[in-house]
């Protein structure tokens, strides 16, 4: 039914599936069903489960079509092969159990039955916990614990199925979404943006990386040195991802949301912490706000320290809700001692992507996790 013809329009979805759980990995991985189950541990124990304006929609598998508008079909079919054989280690990274299929035709899927939704105004944004995680897995290939690109699949599918013309993916996992970047570099319809750790694993995402053919200056990366932290995502963010938004006038914005910037992970020293990723988010939904009627979803990639995935995913799901409230039980990193040349690493970044000059309407006050603390009560 449409809020157009008198129902209630339900603000938020989450998207969450017990199947996320089958997908197994080796004893010690860090990308382990644990990851989802605490968060919903959180969310249960909160009650915000049961919160005025959520609704919780059931994924559906992406079908076959739905996967091979961004993957090989041959690929597709070798990923169900290793499954239906009981699985197996695509290399030190990546592994497949026989539920691994399944699992990741769901996760893909998620997002897909969100934007119906969206599309139809029976709600406005939403949260897709899933996993295993998608942003590295690219056109023939498996890698960085992704089996399916998750986000891509969405993308396509918002701009296939409802005729859009222009899709924003925001990736501040910390980790590059090389997968994502291979799959659109050459469509002017999908901007991507993504801010990660660097020198890190994939080892891709240069600045200098922009697009190619007719997507030439659709491909937006920010390989940031270890310990940036807030004072340096903070000012990208607003200088340069925003005008590049208004810019591209975005009809839909998609973000791969990891929490492995937060400064406790294992698998990386960026130095995020919980209100950062509030404050992020807060933005990424003001843009969409302004630019697009609130279409928005965030799609869950990594993070792999258990207690703050947890904590920063209830806060990230609390934006979308329109919420205050962070729940932050670690606390803000410790000081390193220095920073980083913020205005020199912007204006590179604003030079390369042609934005000298460019200027938005600035913030009434400018966010800072101080503030973000202060406000929420910590």
């Amino acid at each position: 039914m449409r809020a157009d013809e008198g129902t209630v329009c339900m603000t938020t979805a989450l998207l969450y599936d017990p199947i996320f759980l089958e997908h197994l990995t080796p004893p010690g991985h860090p990308e382990s069903p644990q990851r989802l189950k605490a968060a919903m541990d959180m969310l249960q124990a909160l009650g915000w489960l049961q919160r005025e304006g959520l609704v919780q929609l059931r994924p559906r598998p992406a079908t076959l079509d739905e996967l091979a508008a961004v993957h090989d079909r041959q690929y597709i079919a070798s990923i169900a092969e290793a499954a239906q054989a009981g699985g197996r280690r695509i290399d030190a990274d990546t592994a497949i159990s026989p539920r691994s299929y399944d699992v990741a035709r769901m996760a893909a899927g998620a997002a897909l039955v969100a934007i119906d939704a969206i599309m139809a105004g029976e709600i406005v944004n939403a949260y897709a916990l899933v996993r295993p995680p998608g942003h590295h897995a690219t056109r023939s290939r498996a890698m960085g614990f992704c089996l399916f690109n998750h986000v891509a699949v969405a993308a396509r599918y918002a701009l296939d199925r409802y005729g859009l013309s222009r899709v924003l993916i925001v990736d501040y996992d910390v980790h590059h979404g090389n997968g994502t970047q291979d799959i659109f570099y050459e469509d002017p319809r999908v901007l991507y943006f993504s801010t990660h750790q660097s020198p890190l694993y994939p080892g891709t995402g240069r600045a200098d990386e922009t697009g190619a053919g007719a997507g030439e200056g659709t491909t937006v990366n920010v390989p940031l040195p270890a310990y940036s932290g807030w004072s340096v995502y903070d000012p990208i963010f607003r200088q340069v991802l925003a005008p590049l938004a208004d810019r591209f006038q975005p009809e839909f914005i998609l973000v791969s949301i990891g929490y492995d910037a937060h400064w406790k992970d294992p698998l990386a020293s960026m130095g995020l912490d919980t209100v950062s990723y509030v404050l992020l988010t807060r933005q990424v939904k003001e843009l969409a706000e302004e630019l697009c009627g609130g279409r928005l979803i965030l799609v869950q990639e990594g993070g792999y320290h258990l207690d703050a995935f947890a904590q920063c995913m209830v806060s990230c799901l609390n934006v979308l809700l329109g919420g205050d409230e962070v729940v932050d039980g670690i606390g803000p990193p410790p000081s390193p001692g220095f920073r980083w040349n913020t205005d020199a690493i912007v204006t590179e970044l604003r030079r390369i992507h042609h934005l000298t000059g460019y200027r938005r309407r600035p913030r009434a006050s400018p966010l800072t996790p101080e503030a973000g603390r202060e406000e929420h009560g910590q």
